[in-house]
């Protein structure tokens, strides 16, 4: 199951329409929407590109069309998960105020 058919008619293009983008046939398109044919990995990627969403949001993997980490804090939890154990030691100490609901008040 996909939703491309949903994300072509929410932009309002026939499947003309998006096999021009695609580089490809209107039967293609056809195909792609019914199941009658398997998308490859790198239709799957022009066709999110196309569509301005996630993999898991066209595979119908998920509800929410867009990324769920913007690509700034994925870095963050990138550096954090390869930081030493001190350093994400002091990252959690410094963090756990707002872990509880509160804030952190500067004592400068």
């Amino acid at each position: 199951m996909n939703r491309i058919k949903e994300l072509r008619l929410l932009n309002g293009w026939r499947q003309d329409d998006l096999a021009e983008r695609m580089h490809t046939k209107k039967n293609t398109i056809s195909r792609y929407e019914t199941g009658e044919r398997n998308i490859d990995a790198d239709t799957i990627n022009a066709l999110c590109d196309i569509f301005g969403c996630t993999a898991d949001y066209l595979l119908c993997r998920s509800d929410n069309p867009r990324p769920v980490i913007p690509d700034e804090k994925a870095a963050l939890l990138d550096a954090y998960d390869n930081a030493t154990d001190e350093v994400r030691g002091t990252i959690n100490f410094m963090l756990e105020p707002y872990r509880k609901g509160g804030t952190m008040s500067s004592t400068a």
